[in-house]
């Protein structure tokens, strides 16, 4: 086997191997009427309710930590605030559904008050939206009437 051949399979490899756990890093989840996610377009926008980037971890369905932005000098990170484990309820209505707003996802050594992870590798102005555990679509941060928002770029 030639060695060029060696490294490529060596470093398939060790991108499999993860070797700390891995967090899904989001914005908090909304309820949306089942409709609005139905017609959904680009260009729609999906108004959050929130003045500051307040972001949360995500282990599947389990919300894990509460999460900050800290930017101090040149790498951005995360900070926890704190450390709470809790499931996403499905609302009880047929009506309404649960969106998830996700960054991507981080690896972490530990999940405690006051640590700091690095988010350098994730671009945070693109945002994933999931629903019923499936991507729908994709879309971007925006600022509306001093606001956090997510305007839909592509529907999937």
């Amino acid at each position: 086997m030639r060695t060029d051949t060696q490294a490529f399979h060596l470093e398939k490899m060790m991108q499999k191997h993860k070797l700390y756990p891995e967090y899904e890093l989001a914005l908090l989840p909304i309820q949306v009427k089942r409709n609005a996610l139905k017609n959904l377009a680009p260009g729609d926008l999906f108004l959050l309710g929130l003045d500051s980037l307040e972001m949360i971890l995500l282990e599947e369905r389990n919300i894990l930590a509460n999460v900050l932005l800290d930017e101090s000098g040149n790498s951005s990170k995360v900070k926890i605030i704190d450390c709470n484990r809790y499931a996403i309820k499905q609302p009880n209505s047929k009506k309404y559904q649960i969106v998830i707003f996700s960054f991507g996802m981080l690896q972490s050594r530990k999940l405690e008050a006051g640590c700091k992870i690095e988010i350098s590798q994730l671009d945070l102005q693109e945002v994933s939206v999931h629903a019923d555990g499936k991507n729908i679509a994709k879309g971007f941060l925006v600022n509306v009437d001093d606001e956090i928002a997510v305007q839909i770029d592509k529907v999937i």
